[in-house]
């Protein structure tokens, strides 16, 4: 899936839900809060599923470091219920593309 590819809702909750779903090995302590995982886009969530399977990672492990990086860089802000998974969405997207070097790229699904 590309960046700005969408599917309908209806597909596109029954992707997330299969991506969150597959622990990967990694037990049910990897957990995705739903407010943030419905604030992801499809893209973040395949790089992010994608990049922990192949580093041996948990999920949870990737998007805290995208946060810290990120209240690193907006030490004033305050985070609110309302916009948490937005900032997560945005704080993953700078992760993604401060580190994409050190990644390697998603992998296109086949079927």
């Amino acid at each position: 899936m590309r960046r700005n590819e969408y599917p309908s809702r209806k597909g596109r909750l029954t992707h997330v839900h299969q991506l969150l779903n597959s622990s990967a090995g990694l037990g049910d302590s990897d957990q995705i809060d739903p407010v943030v995982a419905e604030a992801l886009t499809l893209y973040q969530l395949e790089w992010l599923c994608g990049h922990c399977k192949d580093l041996d990672v948990k999920k949870l492990h990737i998007l805290r470091q995208a946060l810290f990086e990120w209240i690193y860089e907006h030490p004033d802000y305050r985070f609110s219920t309302s916009t948490f998974g937005y900032v997560t969405c945005v704080a993953l997207e700078n992760y993604i593309n401060r580190h994409e070097g050190g990644f390697v790229p998603v992998r296109r699904r086949t079927r």
